[in-house]
């Protein structure tokens, strides 16, 4: 096997509490993300949010060729970047999106099947109107309605006891479901997760650039980013006011001195220079 003419980095990251802060500002990674395209290092968003979202994210920033939307139930790519194969479908927005995991509707037809016959204890985002979600969000209106425009995922709270969830995440189980607890809800999804999300861009990345040999900073704050930063060659976590909330097991593991946006581009400047 040739040896790789050069080595560069991507950043794969989370969004919530990572890049983005409390109040969905950026603002104190916008340095780090000027470094990073002077650098040309490619931004993947790897986030719990949905393709709707995440794509209305990527527009306003108007630098990342992937996402992986879902907690890994899907990638897109966008349809001028080198990842897309000659005959990957594209979307009207210009994407390649492909599936790696179960639908939420298999999902939803196996929880609330739970749900009516046991009684379980949850609410999701199939039981609330626009207006609910943007109580339990504080996102606007419109946001909301792209937070409902799910693929693969279902968020809920859970209002049972430990006794109940053990017996219904058993029952998940069994379906091939899973149920991962993220910063604001529960995620009811397929066996799919942010690694298998960021390992199939990285192979799409690998695969348009045979001479580079990419090596991947994972960033994230919370329990389900934790496999993520495991998986990556550095891994920076994000603290909350209280502290990190996850120790990966990762040698190349560097803690971000601040929370949220700053705590990032703090990070991603210390690791790229």
């Amino acid at each position: 096997m040739g040896t790789k003419q050069n080595t560069r980095y991507l950043v794969v990251t989370d969004l919530d509490s990572s890049l983005l802060d409390e109040d969905y500002s950026y603002s104190g990674a916008e340095g780090a993300l000027t470094t990073m395209r002077q650098m040309g290092v490619p931004l993947v968003m790897n986030s719990s949010k949905t393709y709707a979202e995440l794509r209305a994210l990527a527009s306003e920033l108007d630098e990342c060729q992937a996402l992986v939307a879902e907690n890994g139930g899907l990638i897109a790519l966008e349809g001028r970047s080198a990842m897309v194969h000659e005959g990957d479908p594209l979307d009207s927005f210009g994407y390649a999106y492909q599936n790696l995991g179960k639908s939420r509707d298999e999902i939803l037809q196996v929880a609330h099947k739970l749900r009516d016959t046991h009684g379980y204890k949850f609410e999701g985002f199939a039981d609330w109107q626009v207006c609910d979600v943007v109580e339990h969000t504080g996102l606007s209106s419109e946001a909301a309605a792209l937070a409902m425009d799910r693929m693969a995922t279902e968020p809920i709270h859970w209002h049972g006891d430990e006794a109940e969830w053990d017996t219904f995440t058993k029952a998940l189980t069994s379906e091939s479901i899973r149920a991962i607890r993220g910063g604001r809800f529960i995620h009811l999804m397929g066996m799919s997760d942010k690694v298998v999300g960021m390992q199939a861009v990285v192979q799409r990345i690998q695969a348009a650039d045979l001479d580079v040999e990419w090596k991947v900073i994972a960033v994230g704050d919370s329990q389900n980013d934790l496999a993520m930063l495991e998986a990556a060659d550095v891994a920076l976590v994000i603290p909350h006011a209280d502290g990190p909330h996850i120790k990966p097991n990762n040698p190349n593991t560097i803690y971000a001195r601040f929370v949220g946006s700053t705590g990032w581009g703090q990070g991603i400047i210390e690791i790229l220079k």
